[in-house]
């Protein structure tokens, strides 16, 4: 694969055509992102974002890649934002146009914008750096809406869009498992927790007028499965009414790449699940652990499905459990999780979402002994999974994964002496797969329903 920024390759020569002309394309689809009329969704925080900064350096002192790679420019939060920023300023403002030497402008190369792209898909979005800006300036929104720009004109991961959004649609989920096989594997899933838990769980698929759809992330069946039995464990153990559904009622997945990349894709697969819990007539949907899903179904739905058109609530499982615990409706042994357990704040479900607390007093009830790591909440560090990257393997970008993001999270993992990693998302999951087997750390991960299954009262 050719270079383009630097020694590594987000981007796959077969994906990015590097040289293949499309500025000209590229300065299209952006006029069209920096319209109100077509971007109303993230037209005002980009247009403010790409208008004002400071160049204070504030968001590079909190930025994972940035300090890991020696605080090489190129993976400056501000540097990275600035190469859509120079383009905006030569093309779409008086000032660039008539004197871009002054405007602190540039002219948009074919070498420069395939260094643009690679870049954009550097940054897993984790908006710690938007946290601490002075100004609220958001280059974590700057680097989706360049995504944003990057599909339009036939730029995007294969994992993001062509195996991800697009096979969710056409199958039901981003895995590609039929209903048959679905149902397949939710009868073994009941098998395992028998002989696991010692209890006869039937699992209901497809139940309408439920008071709950628990919707997981497609992936979590056949890589995580033990939080898909965990979840069905507690939901038995709370006598809930609820169901999962499989690809025969529409879509059967959480997941919503279009989080990452794409308001038409995001918009296309958040109607798909709208319409499936609608269709079944369900009281709650239930987000499985998935952090870039709650953020999508929670919150940025609402610029696309008001609240009011939606005749169910959205609830984190995460939310879901707490309540259970503190009503009495599930009785917790801490003792049955002796080992010392610490929990990963997920990016989306942390500082895009608001749940800090819930997982907490979740964990607090069912495991002996909980460490934090430093930091934590607001300021946690991300694993490295965000934004995509975590199923993102192709070249070398599964090194640059682990020693750009992962060695920083391993070094606070080892520090707290704790056993197990306790994560609440699917993408968080994946990446500390690899971080573990990377490191050669002596911990193993575990999803938050399956550590509140171990320590039910049964």
């Amino acid at each position: 694969m050719k270079e383009v920024l630097d020694g590594y390759r987000a981007l796959p020569d077969r994906t990015l055509q590097p040289d293949t002309p499309r500025v000209e394309k590229f300065l299209a689809a952006m006029k069209n992102a920096l319209r109100k009329e077509s971007n109303w969704t993230f037209w005002l925080p980009l247009q403010l974002s790409l208008d004002n900064c400071l160049k204070c350096g504030t968001c590079a002192e909190v930025c994972p890649v940035y300090l890991e790679n020696g605080k090489k420019e190129i993976y400056h939060p501000a540097y990275r934002a600035d190469m859509l920023r120079k383009v905006y300023k030569r093309y779409f403002t008086f000032a660039g146009k008539k004197f871009p030497g002054l405007a602190g402008a540039e002219d948009l190369t074919e070498e420069k914008l395939n260094a643009l792209a690679e870049s954009f898909y550097r940054c897993t979005v984790c908006r710690r750096c938007a946290y601490v800006c002075p100004l609220a300036i958001d280059n974590g929104l700057i680097v989706r809406e360049g995504r944003k720009i990057l599909d339009a004109i036939g730029i995007a991961p294969e994992e993001l869009k062509m195996n991800g959004t697009e096979l969710q649609l056409r199958a039901g989920n981003a895995t590609g498992t039929p209903a048959r096989a679905f149902r397949d594997m939710v009868e073994f899933l009941e098998e395992e927790i028998e002989d696991t838990f010692g209890l006869k769980v039937q699992i209901p698929v497809d139940k309408e007028g439920a008071e709950y759809l628990v919707m997981h992330n497609a992936g979590d069946y056949l890589a995580f499965a033990e939080t898909v039995m965990g979840a069905a464990v507690v939901f038995h153990a709370a006598g809930a009414d609820w169901t999962l559904n499989s690809p025969d009622t529409g879509i059967n997945d959480v997941v919503n790449y279009g989080v990452f990349y794409s308001d038409v894709e995001f918009t296309r697969v958040l109607q798909a699940q709208v319409e499936t819990a609608r269709k079944l007539g369900v009281k709650t949907l239930v987000v499985g652990e998935c952090g870039h899903a709650f953020e999508g179904l929670k919150y940025l739905s609402l610029r696309i499905i008001p609240e009011d058109e939606r005749p169910f609530k959205i609830r984190s499982i995460l939310e879901v459990m707490d309540d259970w615990i503190r009503e009495g409706r599930i009785r917790l042994d801490p003792a049955k999780n002796p080992q010392p357990v610490t929990y990963h704040d997920s990016c989306k479900l942390g500082r895009l979402g608001g749940l800090y607390e819930e997982p907490r007093r979740v964990l607090r009830a069912s495991c002996q002994d909980v460490r934090e790591m430093q930091p934590n909440r607001e300021m946690s560090l991300c694993c490295g999974g965000g934004s995509g990257f975590a199923i993102m393997t192709k070249g070398d970008f599964l090194k640059f994964r682990m020693e750009a993001y992962g060695r920083l999270k391993a070094e606070q993992v080892k520090e707290t002496g704790a056993e197990v990693v306790a994560l609440a998302c699917s993408n968080c999951k994946g990446q500390f797969r690899d971080l573990i087997n990377y490191f050669k750390l002596p911990v193993r991960f575990a999803g938050i329903s399956e550590l509140v299954a171990n320590a039910l009262e049964l």
